[in-house]
């Protein structure tokens, strides 16, 4: 293996983070997306990477409408070309749409060192291209559940990891699969770091049941001195709906009152009725996950630069 080739292989991008579990619906969109505006509005530039292909959170939660169905992260991954994110989609937060388009992707992943594609090293120097041009503080990937060859793809590319789930037995398995997945990439040389778990969808009520779910990720961290992010994130089903309907963060949904029929942007397919009463609680264990989220980031990334 020649000098050069060792260096990309041991690369990954800088105060990049992923955001998955090998379970569907376990909050990955909905936390990318409150983290990135929330840093984004605090006047940090942001980067989103949505590599689901069913694109929840460029769609539902970040309201892109001039989405590419996430071609452009494909066609990085096959043909190594330059990555083409929506710009502005908030102030300073940019997007990398995802879509049905990266239906295709797990197949070229898989498919690759047989037809001589390194989708790898592809997205690894474009993503550092296009944070070097731009010159992004953070960049937040949220990855498909279902698509295995790609997870391991940027779990090779990325330097963290966040693992949310809930508190249902499936959920956790899915947590415990993924760390797996998470320990064989660093065996075979991968430097993404485990920043921690988040329990998801919680009743802040229900204490005992609360531990007893911190117990079991207590239990799959056993041996990496990680420990579950304190933060959580707690079950409000109203805001959930509004969050999605339009396509905004808790923290924006707080100050936000939708238009009526013939307003401003209103449409007729626009929806003229918030049914969250007050989505300050749910808004503020964003805001707390996100403080927690940037800590960690700060002195993990000063221990790296210390090594």
């Amino acid at each position: 293996m020649t000098s050069s080739r060792l260096l990309t292989d041991l690369r990954a991008v800088r105060r990049t983070i992923l955001v998955a579990n090998q379970k569907g619906g376990v909050g990955k969109s909905s936390i990318v997306a409150a983290i990135a505006v929330a840093v984004a509005k605090r006047g940090k530039r942001v980067l989103v990477v949505d590599a689901d292909q069913q694109g929840n959170c460029t769609i539902r939660d970040l309201g892109v409408k001039s989405t590419d169905e996430g071609r452009s992260l494909a066609m990085t991954l096959q043909y190594g070309s330059a990555l083409e994110p929506v710009r502005d989609v908030r102030q300073d937060l940019d997007v990398i749409c995802g879509g049905k388009m990266l239906a295709m992707a797990g197949t070229v992943v898989s498919g690759a060192e047989q037809h001589g594609i390194d989708p790898r090293q592809n997205l690894l120097i474009a993503l550092e291209n296009l944070v070097d041009t731009v010159g992004y503080d953070l960049v937040l990937i949220d990855s498909g559940p279902g698509d295995r060859a790609l997870l391991d793809l940027l779990l090779q590319v990325v330097s963290w990891l966040i693992v949310p789930t809930k508190e249902d037995d499936g959920s956790i398995d899915g947590a415990e699969l993924l760390a797996r997945r998470y320990l064989r990439a660093r065996k075979d040389g991968a430097l993404v770091e485990l920043m921690g778990m988040v329990l998801f969808d919680c009743n802040p009520r229900a204490v005992r049941r609360n531990e007893e779910t911190l117990g079991k990720i207590m239990d799959l961290l056993d041996g990496t001195g990680i420990e579950p992010f304190r933060s959580f994130i707690r079950q409000d089903k109203a805001t959930s709906i509004d969050t999605r309907a339009f396509h905004l963060t808790p923290e924006e949904l707080i100050d936000f009152s939708p238009p009526r029929n013939g307003e401003g942007s209103a449409t007729e397919d626009s929806p003229t009725k918030k049914w969250s009463r007050d989505p300050g609680a749910l808004a503020t264990d964003y805001q707390k996950l996100t403080k927690e989220v940037l800590v960690r980031l700060s002195a993990g990334e000063r221990a790296k630069e210390g090594v």
